[in-house]
């Protein structure tokens, strides 16, 4: 090899290492994690009254800017209701995350919602971005059976 082709090759893994680099570590979490994926969570939540077995099943659709959707059903003994989230995520060090859900609806059988508090939920994702783990968690202030005790996984089942 010659001096000048190792001098290009040198230059051009130097570009690529810095143009990787300098990239928002936040934005890559992001973009890793785009995709749909399907997700049930188990454990304790009030519906008003006292904590109480509950589960929660559906998808969630992950944009690369962060933007999240989802559909799912949320059961305890009150019943079933349909259910609609939409908010943006913020990535930490090693992808540890947290999505506001601003948009947290019941949807009615007839059409229309019941708008409800927002839903924040801390998330990790593992096996390379394959699976999330999380749990919704209380904002600041909120204490006693307001505090959600549920535990979620979710599996990609498309990536885009």
């Amino acid at each position: 090899m010659t001096t000048r082709r190792i001098a290009f090759s040198l230059v051009a893994f130097v570009l690529c290492a810095s143009a990787f680099a300098a990239q928002d570590p936040a934005q890559v979490c992001a973009v890793r994690a785009q995709g749909i994926y399907g997700f049930q969570c188990h454990g304790s939540a009030s519906s008003g009254g006292p904590l109480e077995p509950a589960t929660f099943i559906g998808t969630v659709e992950g944009r690369y800017d962060g933007f999240y959707e989802g559909y799912g059903t949320f059961n305890t003994s009150q019943g079933s209701a349909s259910t609609h989230v939409a908010g943006y995520a913020t990535f930490g060090k090693n992808c540890f995350g947290r999505v506001t859900y601003s948009t947290n609806e019941i949807l009615l059988p007839g059409g229309g919602t019941v708008p409800l508090p927002p839903l924040v939920v801390d998330f990790v994702p593992v096996a390379n971005f394959n699976e999330i783990l999380g749990m919704p968690v209380a904002e600041a202030g909120v204490n006693g059976a307001a505090v959600p005790r549920l535990v979620c996984r979710l599996v990609r089942i498309q990536h885009q």
